[in-house]
């Protein structure tokens, strides 16, 4: 990375040694004195880590100096996590009772005391290593600073501020009603089919934005029976690019087809069909492999179109049928109100015309290139000291050679906090084009110690992280945002993926076609092709593996095929935290070495119909705090689950009627649970209140359920509940039955979504009411059986947002002012109903979904 983030490792360092496990270990084992001599070389150390970290861009000596300490510092994370595996492994030992003979060798005196004493050695290594740097210390007359270990986060700026909502307000109406007439025309005699249209500009000029803005016009959308958005990025592979297709118009992944299945199955979908297909992002200037494509492209009706965005005058040459469309650089003064917008709480500007005068100084610089005008104007958003606005303008990044927006991007990384700093490198291991969930990207810098406590002890990491994500959209590091209420989705634009790629470049290494080397500092990859990783890279470079944190398998396409060579790979990382795998083709098993990763803190699963099972070894990984296991192959989640102590966050697919007793309901650490596509379950488990940490619970598409457990009504930490798309489900299930004694319900819940439960006759008011102190957000959708609200609505004293869409009966009753439930609700500040024109109306940004 170009900076060493010592820091924030090392005060991650400082909290691993105060942590439970660590300190159990120490007086267990008889290491006091060695840990309590590292903890005292690391705070002497981090006392001058402020400073030297002040001073690495101006001093390559300082800058080498850290980047040595940080790799110790990793190191000592190694050992320390090896300590807290072992304290969790036998955790898990004593939960399970009688254990096996092979499971009680383990854990012999023996074993035991082989164990302490290699925790020693290596202890006293990382001393010695931290003697050797530190003592180089003195030759940069570092200067002590007071360190706070605490984690203080900076000031959020608003949170509907992202760059999509000011991508709008680029003036690009003319280039749009353009494009639009070069689509409309009608086929004739002689035209190219498919017409191919390049849009063609440098990057930043907002390309994307204005293809997507044309196909979403109401007369394109009316002109063509199919539309299909495909970012083609880098890496112009025919099949990969045939599988984006077909999922774009379909939603089917396709992972088992081979490339001639492939070309059938889109030629089938395309088959008599006008269609408009978006092919963005496009750097192939091999005119063979488009030639490959074009002529399934052909398969479509008269009158079928393509766009092409892309940078490259010769791809427009390749593929264009039609002159291409070239994109000119935004009007100054369309720049400057552009960058006002960004930079102004609304109504503010008229006041600082100073700031006005520097501004258009920042915008010149810019040299009319939207997207560097839209990120540093969110980076001043708020400020009114001139000075941090003058620190803009005369930055030396502005000096550095190469096209104007990539100065202006490193201009806003500098003005992010170091923490939100390491979250935004870690994105670039994931490839351009990603698109993110907020609550499963945070579990990932969760399994990196990215996310440091706060000091405020109702905030746990979750909430902590989910701040960060905040603070980066509104920052216009992230865009196509996306708020499902149950979970936000996002991207990161390909420039920005590259600012992040080009500053982690000394830790994250891509595996493509192209590249398949990785050096001894890469802790991250990115596989982007699985015959370059596993028949190259796994063979030449297998030393360097014992480094590894984190790989992600992009998709299907770079996913392992081989189960053997997968099994040789997960062998050589021992220290992996993070696995991300979509669709091993050839699976019908999954290896069981998986579960020798005792590292292995987030696992990211996307399995193919041909796996049934995960392996039992999954159960046994004591650090997993994050699984996602998904694929509608996988029969059943074994009573095993209960041993995975750390886990925090669950997403799961299942072929069971029935959700064992005895298994997920033991997960006292769960924070998250969604329960989704399970087409057969019909009930959940009954133990639901051994989930003593749940926050949140979606269950979505789970056409068979019938029913939910009373028990459900005893998570009394649980704050977000969802329901969608479960037709069986009648909601009254949770209630307790006519005339049985009721206890009195203390809940947490904020957020209650009930949507597409058509065979819910009635809302659950025993719940409601144990949520009268707390509930702010009540979404009922889809529900066209329900008939009334219950009289415990108008105690709901903090509700603030109710809305009531697709259910005429309930719709009716809470008409404003003529409705029979009207009085019930009317205390609500913010209420949305189907066919009331006359009240207020709230917002959302977006619809609740599934992952």
């Amino acid at each position: 990375m170009a900076e060493a983030f010592a820091t924030e490792i090392a005060k991650s360092l400082l909290g691993k040694l105060g942590s439970f496990a660590v300190q159990e270990f120490r007086l267990a084992c008889g290491l006091q004195d060695d840990l309590a001599r590292l903890e005292e070389r690391l705070k002497a150390i981090n006392a001058v880590l402020s400073d030297a970290e002040k001073q690495q861009s101006k001093n390559e000596r300082i800058r080498l100096w850290l980047h040595m300490l940080r790799k110790v510092f990793y190191d000592a994370e190694d050992v320390l996590d090896e300590i807290e595996c072992e304290t969790l492994q036998r955790q898990v030992v004593k939960t399970k009772g009688s254990t096996s003979r092979k499971v009680q060798h383990f854990f012999t005196s023996s074993n035991r005391i082989a164990f302490r004493l290699r925790m020693g050695h290596n202890i006293k290594k990382i001393i010695e290593r931290l003697a050797e740097i530190s003592a180089l210390k003195s030759d940069f007359n570092l200067s002590e600073q007071a360190i706070d270990c605490s984690h203080v986060l900076h000031e959020e700026t608003g949170m509907n501020r992202s760059f999509d909502s000011f991508s709008g307000l680029i003036r690009r109406d003319e280039d749009k009603e353009r494009i639009i007439n070069l689509l409309i025309p009608p086929f004739k005699v002689g035209d190219a089919h498919p017409r191919v249209l390049p849009i063609v500009g440098m990057g930043g000029l907002g390309k994307t934005s204005l293809a997507k803005s044309v196909g979403d016009a109401e007369i394109v959308e009316r002109h063509f029976q199919l539309k299909m958005e495909v970012c083609v990025s880098d890496d112009f592979s025919l099949k990969q690019v045939i599988q984006k297709i077909i999922k774009s118009a379909t939603g089917e992944r396709c992972a088992d087809l081979d490339e001639g299945e492939l070309q059938k199955k889109l030629e089938e979908i395309l088959n008599g069909r006008k269609y408009l297909l978006l092919l963005d992002d496009v750097w192939n200037e091999d005119a063979k492999k488009w030639l490959l494509l074009k002529p399934v492209l052909s398969k479509g009706a008269d009158g079928s179109k393509i766009i092409v965005t892309t940078r490259s005058q010769r791809v427009a040459e390749i593929m264009g049928t039609v002159p291409a469309y070239n994109l000119s650089h935004l009007g100054k003064e369309d720049c400057l109100l552009l960058f006002c917008k960004c930079a102004f709480k609304e109504g503010q500007m008229a006041l600082y015309p100073n700031l006005i005068g520097i501004g258009k100084e920042i915008v010149a610089k810019c040299k009319q290139v939207p997207l560097a005008v839209i990120n540093l104007g969110t980076q001043l958003y708020g400020k009114i000291d001139e000075t941090e606005w003058k620190s803009v303008r005369d930055s030396e990044k502005w000096e550095e050679e190469g096209d104007v927006i990539l100065p202006a991007l490193k201009i806003s990384y500098q003005r992010l906090p170091t923490h939100l700093k390491r979250c935004f490198l870690y994105c670039s291991v994931f490839p351009k084009d990603y698109q993110f969930g907020d609550c499963i990207l945070v579990q990932f810098w969760m399994a990196h110690g990215l996310i440091l406590q706060s000091a405020n002890p109702n905030e746990n990491l979750e909430d902590v992280g989910l701040r960060y994500v905040r603070e980066l959209i509104s920052r216009c590091f992230f865009q196509d945002y996306e708020d499902c209420i149950v979970i936000a989705y996002f991207k990161m634009h390909d420039l920005i993926h590259d600012l992040a790629a080009s500053l982690a470049q000394n830790e994250f290494s891509i595996i493509s076609s192209q590249n398949h080397q990785i050096s001894e500092s890469s802790r991250h990859l990115s596989v982007l092709d699985s015959n370059s990783f596993f028949h190259q890279t796994l063979n030449k470079f297998s030393n360097e593996f014992d480094h590894v944190r984190s790989i992600v398998f992009a998709d299907s396409i770079a996913g392992p095929t081989c189960k053997t060579d997968f099994e040789k790979c997960l062998s050589g990382f021992k220290y992996l935290r993070s696995l991300e795998l979509m669709d091993p083709s050839e699976f019908e098993v999954f290896p069981e070495r998986i579960g020798a990763l005792k590292h292995l803190r987030y696992l990211y699963l996307v399995v193919n119909t041909e796996m049934k099972r995960l392996p039992k070894s999954i159960f046994k990984l004591p650090n997993l705090q994050a699984l996602v296991a998904a694929g509608e192959g996988l029969e059943e989640l074994p009573e095993d689950v209960r041993h995975m102590i750390s886990l925090r966050f669950l997403l799961l697919f299942t072929q069971q009627k029935r959700l064992p007793e005895g298994g997920i309901g033991c997960l006292e650490c769960l924070q998250t649970l969604f329960i989704v596509w399970c087409e057969n379950l019909e009930n959940l488990c009954e133990d639901m209140q051994g989930l003593k940490s749940l926050r949140k619970l979606f269950i979505a598409k789970c056409h068979g359920l019938i029913s939910l457990p009373r028990s459900i009504k005893c998570l009394t930490t649980l704050e977000e509940f969802c329901i969608i798309d479960c037709e069986k489900l009648d909601l009254i299930t949770i209630e307790e039955e006519k005339g049985k004694k009721i206890q009195s319900l203390s809940l947490s819940l904020r957020i209650v979504i009930f949507e597409e439960l058509p065979a819910t006759l009635a809302l659950p008011e025993q719940l409601l009411q144990g949520c009268a102190e707390s509930l702010q957000t009540f979404i009922i959708r889809g529900c066209p059986n329900i008939e009334e609200m219950p009289e415990c609505i108008s105690n709901l004293n903090k509700l603030q947002n109710l809305e009531i869409t697709r259910c005429p009966r309930l719709s009716k009753r809470c008409r404003r002012g003529t409705g029979e439930d009207w009085p019930k609700i009317k205390h609500i500040p913010k209420i949305k109903v189907d066919g009331d024109d006359s009240g207020e109306e709230t917002s959302h940004s977006g619809s609740s979904g599934t992952p």
